[in-house]
């Protein structure tokens, strides 16, 4: 058993010496890298451009070729931009790249038996375009190489010269995509939707240039730019509407990846834009109007030879009709116009396109929100009913000719005693108020009366001084001269 025991410490014993004579201590030969002083990228230079980003190679040298693979750290640093401007080291007008402008990787490999190594620095296309006519700087800092080598030169500064790599014309830029800065809703029907409760307008931007990925812009209302360019007469005939009666559905635009265009919608109410006139029934004189200004885009640049700011110009009396336009008073002689049914009045809601005394009876879902009392027996709609003494409604007509025509409205009271008076622009026509005949209510007939009316456009407004009747509408005939 001894004999055994002697053996195995032997055997252990000459198996730790073998082990001790393979195993030794490594030892490598460190190197130090080199960055570059400087590298300035210009046309000509060495990089790759596309409509994304601006890839410049970056050659670190060892002072040796490396015995061991190692590590490396490296950072974008730009609070030393102004310092080295100052100092005259770049020149004045160097400005710093954005955060995250100019990349690099954090960390690079450096694999052994190699006496350089390249990484790449890479530029965002759209700060270069942001940029434009400008030299951009950063210094890329080298540091923390591993396994005891060194950096010798551990800054590079980096410059891009923006209008000597890319030409204006290949900018991408955001503007609106409008044709002209000055937009007249009137004349730009598709720029704008319309209901009882609000206008709302839709107005394009637009990017000049190849689609890339999802972007924001801001957008704002700058009443600034109306005030002066109401003094400048850029915008005869304009107010301000103020920035309390508008709202930007979508303040921060965005434009969704390998798209063009998205629509900047704003609601404007109604019956607050209408009430802009003289007096209830009296067209407007003056065209309330916003400016709206591109600002603050995530990416790409905001336009500066394109439309940035528009004014969008409102006219109310164009909003005002029904079906989108004012009724049309024929001007021939012995010509009929089409009716007027009483149920289809002006927008504008309750003091600006009707008074009713706030009850709501007949057919409730009739231009809901409105107080207006349309009957539901008749289809389709047509007659106002349940009328109250003081209640008055309005009509955009447009006048073809000047000259006599006839009015017939057609009413059906059970009573006697029913007047009414007809206004023209809010001017009381008739200084003594019309009688009704008496009738059925439901048997609405005629009560004629001759009016003269110039060319153009006109409020009709029809007030039911003493109201014990209901209303179908009103039929113009032009009469002789």
């Amino acid at each position: 058993m001894a004999l055994v025991g002697l053996i195995a410490i032997c055997t252990a014993s000459c198996q730790h010496e073998k082990l001790s004579e393979v195993v030794k201590d490594q030892s490598f030969t460190s190197v130090s890298a080199t960055l570059p002083n400087r590298i300035d990228v210009v046309n000509g230079g060495n990089f790759t451009l596309t409509g994304a980003e601006l890839t410049v190679p970056v050659t670190v040298n060892f002072s040796a070729a490396t015995t061991a693979a190692f590590t490396m750290n490296l950072a974008t640093n730009t609070d030393t931009v102004a310092s080295l401007v100052n100092s005259n080291v770049l020149p004045a007008g160097t400005v710093a790249f954005s955060t995250g402008a100019a990349a690099v990787l954090p960390q690079i490999s450096v694999p052994s038996g190699v006496k350089s190594i390249t990484f790449n620095v890479v530029v965002s296309r759209s700060a270069i375009e942001v940029a434009y006519g400008k030299t951009l700087a950063a210094v890329i800092k080298a540091s923390a190489a591993t396994k005891g080598n060194k950096i010798a030169n551990a800054d590079m500064i980096f410059t891009v010269k923006t209008d000597d790599i890319i030409t204006a014309e290949s900018i991408h830029d955001i503007s609106f995509g409008v044709d002209n800065k000055i937009v007249d809703l009137a004349s730009n029907p598709s720029l704008y939707s319309q209901n009882s409760t609000f206008i709302t307008l839709n107005i394009p931007v637009v990017l000049n240039g190849d689609a890339g990925s999802q972007f924001t812009v801001g957008v704002g209302s700058v009443a600034d730019s109306v005030t002066a360019g109401i003094n400048s007469n850029l915008l005869p005939g304009s107010v301000l509407y103020p920035d309390s009666k508008i709202s930007i559905v979508n303040p921060t635009l965005t434009v969704l990846e390998n798209t063009k265009s998205a629509n900047l919608s704003i609601n404007i109410k109604t019956n607050e834009l209408l009430a802009v006139q003289p007096s209830p029934g009296a067209p407007s004189v003056t065209k309330p109007t916003i400016a709206l200004t591109l600002k603050s885009s995530s990416k790409y640049q905001v336009t500066s030879t394109r439309i940035r700011t528009v004014y969008v110009v409102i006219d109310p009396n164009f909003f005002r009709p029904y079906y989108g336009k004012p009724y049309l008073i024929k001007g021939t002689v012995g010509a009929a116009s089409d009716p007027i049914y009483c149920a289809y009045y002006d927008y504008g809601g309750e003091g600006v396109a009707y008074h009713d005394n706030n009850t709501k009876d007949g057919d409730g879902n009739w231009r809901s929100p409105d107080y207006v009392d349309v009957s539901g027996d008749y289809s389709p709609r047509s007659v106002v009913g349940w009328t109250s003494d003081g209640e008055w409604l309005t009509y955009s007509i447009n006048v073809e000719a000047t000259g006599t025509y006839s009015l017939n409205t057609m009413i059906g009271g059970g009573d006697n005693g029913g007047l009414y008076s007809v206004y023209v622009d809010n001017v009381l026509y008739n200084q003594t108020p019309y009688d009704v005949t008496k009738t059925d209510y439901r048997l609405q007939i005629d009560n004629i009366h001759n009016i003269q009316l110039t060319k153009g456009y006109h409020i009709l407004k029809m007030f039911w001084n003493t109201a014990r009747y209901d209303v179908r509408g009103m039929f113009f005939t032009r009469l002789a001269n």
